[in-house]
């Protein structure tokens, strides 16, 4: 890796989100009982201590790589979000607690406002780890002026014809379920709602959806395949788990041990089917970021 430049992944965002914000609410949680009278020796305080250990020694690597890269950051409704920040910073540490406590008041309002926009970014974590990839996967100054148009919801449009249409398309739907609905038109990516119709290039119709522990989009038109195809899976996995709870308790007869590697193989081929389905949600994008104070040439990107 060239010493001047560091690589990010999109996973590497999105725990770091998921971590920080771990990291915020503990600590929260512990500065609350101690100006509430727990001592640091209490037990359940030194579980929290545990707790943020272990959220810190995650949470480090990435902070640190993160730290000494010139990214360009992507925080939708960031002008809200800093404008309601400045509103609550003006109350005393005291007077937060009392509105926390008693869910009413000027602060508390503004803390639920502010909780709001954080919550929706929070929600949309990986859209936001793929975007801020691709913006820094590109020029910086094209990168820092789509970030602008993304988070104000306004500006002139912006070449992107020199990117593979697969990228400009994913740029339109990304920015789209970050609620900014974009489109190319004439090789630009553009906020224009009356290009939309006449664009090459326009959001794609997508459906949010249940998938683990997370939520998935897929396009309208491959949604019915999903959904039985999540049915299949579902049914063959009770089966695999029913059989192997049999095989543990005896020895299958050879027709079972046929039929169990019938089930186990079918499995694993919706699985497949599924990975085509909502082919590139998985959060493998990278992108080289050169480090805080090294001068970027342009020709490298």
């Amino acid at each position: 890796m060239d010493e001047r430049t560091v690589i990010i992944s999109s996973r590497e965002l999105v725990d770091h989100v998921v971590l920080t914000r771990k990291r915020n609410e503990l600590q929260f949680k512990k500065d609350f009982l101690l100006r509430t009278g727990a001592k640091d020796g209490d037990l359940h305080v030194k579980a929290i201590d545990g707790e943020l250990a272990q959220v810190d020694s995650k949470l480090k690597p990435i902070a640190e790589k993160l730290d000494i890269a010139d990214m360009v950051t992507v925080v939708p409704n960031r002008r809200e979000i800093t404008e309601f920040t400045q509103k609550i910073n003006q109350f005393s540490r005291a007077e937060l607690d009392i509105a926390v406590k008693e869910k009413r008041g000027e602060a508390y309002d503004l803390m639920k406002k502010r909780a709001a926009f954080v919550k929706n970014n929070f929600e949309h974590r990986e859209d936001i780890a793929r975007l801020t990839i691709t913006l820094n996967s590109l020029p910086r100054k094209e990168g820092e002026t789509l970030r602008n148009l993304v988070e104000e919801g306004q500006g002139e449009d912006i070449d992107v014809s020199f990117l593979p249409k697969e990228k400009q398309q994913e740029l339109v739907n990304l920015t789209a379920r970050l609620g900014r609905p974009a489109c190319v038109f004439a090789g630009s990516f553009s906020l224009d709602k009356k290009k939309v119709e006449s664009a090459e290039l326009r959001p794609s119709d997508e459906i949010l959806r249940p998938l683990g522990n997370r939520a998935i989009w897929i396009e309208a038109s491959k949604l019915p395949a999903f959904e039985q195809n999540e049915r299949e899976i579902a049914t063959l996995l009770a089966k695999i788990q029913a059989k192997t709870a049999e095989k543990q308790s005896r020895k299958l007869t050879e027709e079972e041990s046929v039929y169990f590697d019938k089930i186990q193989t079918d499995y694993i081929a919706a699985l497949q089917k599924r990975a085509e389905i909502v082919k590139g949600i998985d959060l493998d994008e990278t992108a080289k970021v050169y480090k805080k104070g090294s001068i970027a040439k342009t020709d490298e990107w």
